[in-house]
């Protein structure tokens, strides 16, 4: 047994810290992922040395490392509980006054064929805009007539899981499609106008996911690049989708920090979204980060549709004022070289995106 509990101790204390490494790659930066599972561990293991009576040197060691794991792994998730202070404002009908907007966002893995649970939920919600990454043909032709009471759909389907389609009942302007930084990883931005006229950015994006045997350049290149272009924006903003990162990452920080916007699951909960096939293992990838104009009614993590992503669904209310309960720490100067760094490494590889050959 001791022999057992050193060699998890060890497990846990090296991914425990290789995340503090200032190192684009996925060895390390999957590290970032499992917080809440090596926190579980790590107390289950001080508690049940100490209900078996395990005694000496070696187990005080034990039990010491472990105890500074869970310290570690807690700072990172505290914020995301609601012992700490909300950044995203809730929304007030006495004092607030806009207009109201559903947003729904699904990874729908690209292989799954459950179309119709996934089209029963956007029909049960009504969602005024949903993104839905992953979408090829089949998924293009399955929901066609969803996507038909739609007056504006931005389709960009693809067979190589990164394939995007966007769809509004409000009008849209400045539409663009682009791939920021990786050949086949599309991105849609455009500019929302509401009914009542007020106007608002949207950035909906699915960065390549984090593999063992690979550079991060992409996915933090193209967080970085989206942060540094939103920082520049004058209309409120809106950014969704898969990330492929957890919310409280070195890299999704920076982001919130340069881009100025608000994470509702701060101060509420962690909200994890993936893997939704397996309950012990799962973490919050699937974002929406928005600016102070838009107040809060409330976010649903929807059920599972097939996908290894749980739909979200947020409610929001656009208004004309700013509001926050508390704001991003300030970007400073290594923030934002950091961030022109990693789309320069970004910018300079010459690699297939991740990913493009595991539904095949």
């Amino acid at each position: 047994m001791l022999i057992a509990a050193s060699a998890l101790t060890v497990f846990l204390a090296v991914s425990t810290i290789l995340p503090f490494l200032p190192l684009a790659h996925g060895i390390v930066r999957v590290g970032d992922f499992p917080r809440q599972q090596s926190l579980a561990t790590a107390l289950f293991v001080v508690a049940a040395s100490l209900l078996l009576g395990a005694e000496g040197a070696a187990w005080r060691v034990i039990q010491i490392a472990l105890l500074a794991v869970a310290l570690v792994q807690l700072w990172f998730i505290l914020p995301f509980t609601p012992i700490w202070r909300r950044q995203s404002a809730d929304f007030d009908p006495a004092t607030d006054k806009g207009e109201a907007l559903k947003l729904l966002a699904s990874n729908v893995k690209m292989s799954n064929d459950r179309f119709g649970e996934l089209e029963s939920e956007i029909r049960k919600w009504d969602p005024h805009i949903f993104v839905l990454m992953e979408v090829d043909q089949r998924w293009r032709d399955a929901l066609s007539e969803l996507l038909s009471s739609y007056p504006t759909v931005v389709d960009q389907t693809q067979d190589n899981s990164y394939g995007m389609i966007l769809a509004s009942k409000f009008a849209l302007y400045d539409t663009v499609v682009e791939c920021l930084l990786t050949d086949g990883v599309p991105s849609i931005v455009t500019t929302v106008t509401t009914p009542e006229g007020q106007r608002f950015r949207l950035y909906s994006i699915h960065p390549e996911p984090p593999v063992p045997h690979r550079g991060t350049e992409g996915r933090d290149g193209e967080t970085a690049l989206v942060a540094l272009r939103v920082k520049d924006e004058t209309l409120p903003v809106l950014v969704t989708g898969d990330l492929n990162d957890v919310a409280w990452s070195g890299t999704t920080e920076r982001f919130r920090r340069i881009s100025r916007l608000l994470d509702p699951r701060i101060g509420r909960k962690v909200f994890s979204t993936f893997d939704a096939r397996f309950p012990l293992i799962r973490w919050p990838l699937d974002h929406l980060f928005h600016s102070a104009e838009f107040r809060l009614e409330a976010m649903h993590r929807l059920p599972a549709c097939g996908s290894d992503h749980f739909p979200v669904l947020f409610e929001l209310v656009l208004c004309p004022d700013e509001d926050a309960e508390s704001e991003p720490e300030q970007a400073n100067g290594d923030d934002l070289s950091r961030a022109r760094e990693l789309v320069g490494e970004a910018k300079k590889r010459d690699e297939d995106a991740i990913g493009t050959d595991w539904e095949g």
